[in-house]
């Protein structure tokens, strides 16, 4: 977790003579950007990329298993329902509705 957290500084160092933090917002953006996309990643940014992805994987499925994130996404959940058998307007379609 360290290394990982680590990383951008190091990256930014290299390119910028700067911590992350330290940078522009430009900067910052253009190194996240290098790694926020797994497909499109250079060669030497894997590192960074996998802890990116792997740090927003875990962000969302926290996110997305918390009261808030269910009610976002409106699940409702298994819920029980009462058979009151097919619809009338199917048994006409099919003839049946005096079955």
């Amino acid at each position: 977790m360290r290394g990982g957290l680590r990383w951008p500084d190091m990256q930014c160092l290299k390119e910028y003579n700067n911590t992350f933090r330290d940078c522009t917002a430009a900067q910052q953006i253009e190194l996240v950007n290098a790694i926020a996309y797994p497909d499109d990643v250079k060669p030497g940014m894997q590192q960074g990329a996998a802890f990116f992805n792997r740090m927003r994987e875990l962000t969302a499925s926290g996110f997305f298993t918390s009261r808030m994130g269910i009610e976002d996404l409106g699940y409702m959940g298994n819920s029980p329902n009462k058979w009151e058998g097919v619809p009338v307007e199917v048994l006409r379609q099919y003839g049946m509705e005096n079955v």
